[in-house]
């Protein structure tokens, strides 16, 4: 049991990072001109960061469920 609880806080961790570089990119990418070329790299940053996101978070429901069993 003591391992799917490391392994549900080593994942809390990861989406706590997801989270940040979501937060950091859209700040960032507000900075910026419109029309800048660098819009298409936050806005991708963005995307990768979510989808990183949701997949923590699936392993993360998955260990929580393994957990009440």
């Amino acid at each position: 049991m003591g391992d799917v609880q490391d392994e549900i806080e080593l994942l809390q961790t990861e989406i706590g990072k997801a989270n940040a570089a979501i937060a950091k990119a859209l700040r960032e990418r507000r900075a910026l001109n419109k029309d800048s070329p660098l819009v298409d790299d936050f806005n991708a940053a963005v995307v990768t960061a979510r989808q990183a996101l949701v997949s923590v978070e699936i392993k993360l429901r998955q260990l929580y469920e393994s957990k009440g069993d």
